[in-house]
């Protein structure tokens, strides 16, 4: 199969996306036998195609450059986890061949294949090594061109020369682990890479036990693999460096008594690798959890005609001849047809591609393309896989309560967090930190939880173990609305539910004169359902489920007419706070609203909510150490805690202890879900 890389470079004038992706159809199609889906991608090659349009990580392209990955994996693993590199140049004349050890590798930064390995300095030709490094240099082979793998686009081309490594005196096998959210799915072990007939391509699971199929012509190895010497510290390495991207391949040498990063791709054969059983291809992509799109790259989409001035390199008739296919770059064009006109034969071709859920019927005459014909594509049928969330309401599960078992909630669990997360919880082996969550809401037990759900009891509780001074004064707590003296309020207050959740069951009244009075009892009344319990509403901890509601009211805390308040809110694992959740204006209606994650140096870090946006930079409250004294104080005990806090006319009070905070949250990019995960352990709670 021919990716045409150089043919692509001449026509990059007028590669916009509809026509890459009519490129990507047709590679696609030859070497896997389908059309990619660039609206709903399943399969593993389906996954990676997309993220070469339409994931842009300006980090991608230091690591996938395979010099400048060395310093990326020094910053993160630290020293002595790269092979040496002996020189860099950026012309191969200004190789230095005397100045190289006997053994060496050369390589070129940009692209898969571009290495010389030299074990015999005496016996390599200097004048062809130099050719064909230049050859690996020039423009066109940029990785990109071939199949548009975009992290190698901006690169700027290198040779370097390696120490030559060896396994035990023979070759190196080549251990790639395939990272999806920062945790390792499969193992891919090759050996005799350094002969086609010798070549063998073996999967394993993250247990190291042999998966039953390959990929392309190759085969599984006649000998048994073992598990490497280093294979454990190899996961961890591999952990930590894919931790930023939704998926990347981190390769391993295993010397035996060392072990190195080779380098970290993106796009592993190119997206074309064809599995062998094929259903593979799905099984490893479901394993993929796609980020939201981000471009990185500003250029229009539509053809610049200015840029256009780049095809007259294109001279020879055979090179516009190649030109005119490469709009349709191998697909289904019915050739040898012919016109007559006035005599005169002329020949023409037609195509049909699919863009957009219409088939557009092409036809391409002296070199001109027209569309003359369009009709809705057929529609795929899945069978069985037709979907609707089936909300439970508040009420529906109060009337069902004696039927709801674990297993009920269990169900409950996993069919809101595939609606609100975008997929499918894992909760027998929780990674992200939703999954985590669900998983604590659901077997977690602590008779702290109970008291502390409860916004009146907590009162007491937080007084208990960090000061009264520390708790918003309480005015009163109401079994009914008319028990409440509203005479006999201040002029602002606050009413909120003991055990409702976010601003839906709060009530700030600022200026008591001017409340409807009426409305807010109606209002308050409402909350007293027993339904509106949290419980109800999640299914999850049978802890959230309190006996009464009850109505608190509370002081005001603030001397403004509108006071425009922050919540902070610090993330504890184990009793020690790891981050924070920074709501400004938290008021749901606010305009200004904005939901920021910060570490404990303030710095905010790129994770956000879907329902709000970020702030770029955020000012430290004047207390900041205050709170996380406080944090740790009361989340000792306790595997996962937020507690809140409030910073008003420079005094510190705090809001509430939550245990399942944002429940089925989503946070984007997806892989901050999986990175902010790391800091909850429960394997001993699931011991």
């Amino acid at each position: 199969m021919d990716c045409n890389g150089k043919l692509h470079y001449k026509m990059r004038a007028l590669l916009d996306e509809e026509r890459k992706k009519a490129i990507l159809t047709g590679l696609s199609k030859e070497a896997l036998g389908y059309a990619p889906d660039f609206e709903q991608p399943k399969t593993f090659n389906e996954k990676i195609t997309w993220m070469k349009l339409y994931y842009q990580d300006p980090l991608m392209i230091r690591c996938a450059d395979k010099y400048a990955v060395k310093e990326y994996v020094n910053s993160v693993l630290g020293p002595g986890h790269v092979v040496p590199v002996l020189a860099v140049w950026k012309d191969p004349d200004e190789i230095v061949f005397e100045d190289l050890p006997e053994q060496f590798v050369l390589k070129v930064n940009w692209a898969s294949g571009y290495n010389i390995i030299v074990k015999d300095k005496a016996a390599l030709n200097a004048a062809e090594t130099r050719r064909q490094l230049k050859q690996w240099m020039r423009p066109e082979r940029n990785s990109y061109y071939e199949c548009f793998n975009w992290a190698y686009r901006h690169m700027k081309p290198v040779v370097y020369a390696e120490a030559y490594v060896e396994q035990d005196g023979e070759d190196l096998y080549d251990y790639k682990l395939f990272m999806c959210g920062g945790r390792l799915e499969y193992v891919l072990v090759i050996t005799g890479r350094n002969c086609a007939e010798q070549y063998t391509v073996d999967f394993f699971d993250r247990e190291f036990r042999h998966l039953p199929f390959t990929n392309g012509r190759y085969h599984n190895a006649s000998v048994n693999i073992e598990k490497p010497k280093h294979f454990d510290e190899m996961v961890a390495c591999a952990e930590k460096l894919a931790a930023p991207f939704p998926f990347v391949r981190v390769d391993f040498y295993d010397t035996g008594d060392a072990l190195f990063v080779g380098e970290m791709t993106f796009y592993p054969g190119d997206a074309l690798l064809n599995f062998k059983p094929q259903k593979w291809d799905a099984i490893l992509g479901e394993k993929i959890r796609l980020p939201e799109k981000r471009i990185a790259d500003k250029e229009s989409a539509a053809f610049a005609p200015g840029r256009a001035l780049e095809l007259f390199s294109l001279k020879s008739s055979a090179s516009l001849k190649r030109l005119g296919r490469a709009f349709a770059h191998k697909a289904s064009w019915r050739d040898n047809r012919y016109l007559v006109l006035l005599g005169l034969r002329i020949p023409y071709t037609t195509h049909v591609e699919e863009e957009g859920g219409t088939d557009r019927t092409y036809l391409r005459i002296f070199g001109v393309e027209f569309c003359y014909r369009k009709r809705p594509a057929a529609e795929p049928v899945n069978y069985g896989l037709s979907w609707t969330y089936q909300e439970n309401a508040d009420k529906e599960a109060f009337l069902m309560e004696e039927k709801i078992d674990a297993d009920m909630r269990l169900v409950h669990c996993e069919q809101k967090a595939y609606r609100d997360l975008g997929y499918f919880p894992d909760l027998k082996n929780p990674q992200t930190l939703n999954e985590k969550s669900i998983w604590l809401a659901l077997h977690y037990k602590n008779p702290l939880i109970a008291l502390l759900s409860d916004k009146a009891a907590a009162k007491a509780w937080i007084a208990s173990r960090v000061g009264e001074e520390y708790v918003v004064p309480t005015i009163g707590i109401y079994e009914r609305v008319s028990d409440i003296d509203f005479s006999l309020l201040p002029r602002r207050f606050v009413a909120k539910l003991n055990n409702g959740w976010n601003s839906e069951k709060v009530l700030i009244v600022r200026d008591k004169a001017s409340l409807d009075l009426d409305k807010a009892k109606a209002v308050l009344s409402s909350w007293l359902y027993p339904w509106n319990n949290y419980y109800y509403h999640n299914l999850c901890s049978t802890d959230d489920k309190l006996e009464k509601p009850l109505i608190v009211i509370e002081e005001y805390i603030g001397t403004q007419e509108r006071r425009r308040i922050q919540d902070f809110k610090f993330f504890c694992f184990d009793g020690e706070p790891k981050f924070a959740y920074v709501a400004r204006d938290p008021d749901s209606d606010s305009p200004e609203r904005t939901l920021t994650f910060v570490d404990l140096d303030w710095n905010v870090l790129p994770a956000r909510r879907s329902h709000a946006p970020a702030a770029e930079t955020l000012a430290p409250p004047l207390n900041k150490d205050e709170m996380i004294r406080l944090s740790r104080v009361l989340a000792e005990g306790f595997p996962f805690v937020r507690i809140d806090f409030y910073e008003v006319d420079g005094r510190v009070y705090v809001g509430e202890v939550t245990f399942n905070p944002s429940l089925f949250g989503k946070i984007l990019p997806e892989v901050w879900d999986s990175i902010l995960g790391e800091y909850l352990d429960l394997s001993p709670l699931m011991q």
